[in-house]
């Protein structure tokens, strides 16, 4: 059985809008099924031999393909698409908003006890506040007196903290 070149077509670009209708719809429903079933019908129905079949299905998946990708992309931009896809654009400053981490140079100086031993991270506990701290190097036990002094990108590091001596003299 042989169908006309309008027929074809036609099958095809109704097959063709019924995908672009599914686009936006949300969910794979009864447009996507009979676009499919349309491009389907209009591959086969242009198809005289197996090579034509096949051929045509490929010319259509990268026609279908192709204005698919052209048309996602237009709508969600309105840049040129190379430009939009190859450069990132986007900047993650300060003064946007984003910050990688809290400012804590108000607790330089400080002196708190450790909650957990640091070997050499861990918690102590300053002003009433938990805080995940390293030391220099070395092992503190729990319980230890400890002073802040140093604060650099968000890592607190703290040293053991020795009293000062009252100079007791008359």
């Amino acid at each position: 059985m042989t169908f006309s070149l309008g027929v074809i077509l036609t099958v095809f670009i109704v097959g063709a809008v019924l995908l672009g209708i599914e686009v936006f719809v949300a969910g794979f429903g009864i447009f996507g099924v009979l676009g499919i079933g349309a491009v389907v019908a209009s591959l086969i129905m242009a198809g005289a031999t197996l090579g034509h079949i096949w051929l045509s299905v490929g010319l259509a998946t990268a026609i279908i393909g192709g204005l698919g990708f052209w048309a996602y992309r237009r709508l969600s931009t309105n840049r040129p698409l190379l430009y939009k896809g190859l450069i990132l654009t986007d900047a993650t400053s300060t003064e946007k908003g984003y910050l990688s981490h809290e400012d804590r140079k108000q607790l330089l100086g400080k002196v708190g006890v450790t909650l957990t031993p640091l070997r050499p991270a861990g918690t102590v506990e300053i002003d009433g506040e938990r805080l995940d701290v390293v030391t220099e190097g070395g092992y503190l036990d729990q319980n230890t007196k400890v002073q802040v002094y140093k604060v650099d990108s968000g890592r607190i590091v703290v040293r053991s903290f020795i009293e000062p001596k009252e100079d007791v003299t008359e």
